[in-house]
């Protein structure tokens, strides 16, 4: 604006600028929605990525065509700077809709459960054997890179390592507990139980007992019975917690310190899981990793699990389900946990 251009005459001059046809850019131009993946492709190759020298070239021979698209298809290559907006989108649509996670998803609608069936509703109603060992979960992080600690020997042990045949009979005595503390044994364990067979030492002679009393009930009886026990209407007869025969509460400080010494070795509590650590069955399924080598941790972790979160309080959980009124069929797991236990201990103190 010069100095003797007026207001008036600027305004003027700017308004005949305006104006003037302004020439369309190809680029510019829309593409419909509902194009064919061809004339996707065809457009891409027609239309520039940018008018910049220095962007690299699209070439659509170097992506797969969009009807081969799945799943589990690779499509980062559909996501680069130098491929058209719409041929990136009808990749994404194509993966979504082929993708039955996102395509069939529904939302959480409350009227859809049926609050008269506990198994309705995800997260509830009994749990079943293979839900203890998601009761807690791997942390990935501190399983790649190991663990130290001052509790722990700082020696980490290998993956690979070789399980003895000791350790692998512990294995599965720790496994048959926390499966008949985490829930009734259906019809298929009942008959598997009824087939175990004794000896002459005091925990083959568990073992006989609890075969006879697994052949000599049904699974309706047992189920009753374990409901009695460990549900109740409120609570059962027994509390099979840490805390609670520790501290008289549940969710105490002895279940901090649990938590504190799984969190060490890399085991986190699974989101949405809303049974605490402390139970019975969690710290036996613990410990069945452990000495099976599922779980990897330090040399001697599974002492520390034992002496610090067990040893304290479980032989007075035996000794309670031993004798508690609601008690058959159990009774005979009670003692096999007791006598399983006092050999833990003393096997534990001769190694130290």
């Amino acid at each position: 604006m010069t100095r003797s251009e007026n207001v008036m005459s600027r305004w003027s001059r700017m308004k005949q600028e305006s104006s003037k046809p302004v020439e369309p850019d190809a680029s510019s131009e829309p593409k419909p929605i509902g194009a064919e993946p061809d004339d996707l492709n065809r457009a891409a190759v027609a239309t520039p990525a940018t008018d910049s020298a220095t962007s690299p070239s699209f070439d659509p021979a170097s992506l797969p065509p969009l009807q081969s698209i799945t799943a589990g298809t690779d499509i980062r290559s559909f996501l680069g700077s130098s491929v058209p907006v719409e041929l990136t989108k009808a990749a994404l649509r194509r993966a979504w809709v082929t993708d039955p996670a996102i395509r069939d998803f529904i939302g959480i609608a409350e009227s859809q459960w049926d609050f008269n069936d506990p198994t309705a509703m995800p997260g509830f109603g009994p749990l079943r054997a293979s839900d203890v060992p998601g009761l807690v979960g791997l942390g990935e992080t501190a399983q790649a890179r190991g663990v130290t600690t001052e509790a722990v020997d700082a020696e980490a042990i290998s993956a690979t390592r070789q399980i003895d045949e000791i350790d692998h009979a512990r294995a599965q005595e720790y496994a048959l507990l926390a499966t008949l503390l985490s829930h009734s044994p259906d019809a298929q364990m009942i008959e598997q139980l009824a087939r175990l067979s004794g000896d002459t030492t005091q925990l083959g002679a568990a073992h006989a007992a609890l075969s006879a009393a697994a052949a000599s009930v049904n699974p309706e009886r047992i189920e009753r019975e374990y409901f009695d026990l460990f549900v109740g209407l409120g609570h059962g007869e027994l509390l099979p917690y840490a805390s609670y025969y520790l501290t008289g509460y549940l969710y105490g400080r002895p279940l901090a310190r649990l938590r504190e010494t799984l969190k060490q070795i890399g085991l986190e509590r699974t989101e949405g899981q809303s049974e605490p650590e402390d139970h019975a069955a969690v710290l036996f399924e613990v410990m069945a990793g452990l000495t099976s080598g599922q779980i990897i941790a330090p040399g001697g972790t599974d002492r520390i699990i034992f002496e610090q979160h067990l040893k304290p309080w479980i032989g007075r959980f035996f000794s309670d389900l031993e004798h508690a009124d609601a008690a058959t069929f159990y009774s005979h797991v009670a003692t096999l946990g007791r006598i399983f236990m006092e050999i833990e201990t003393d096997g534990f103190s001769l190694s130290a």
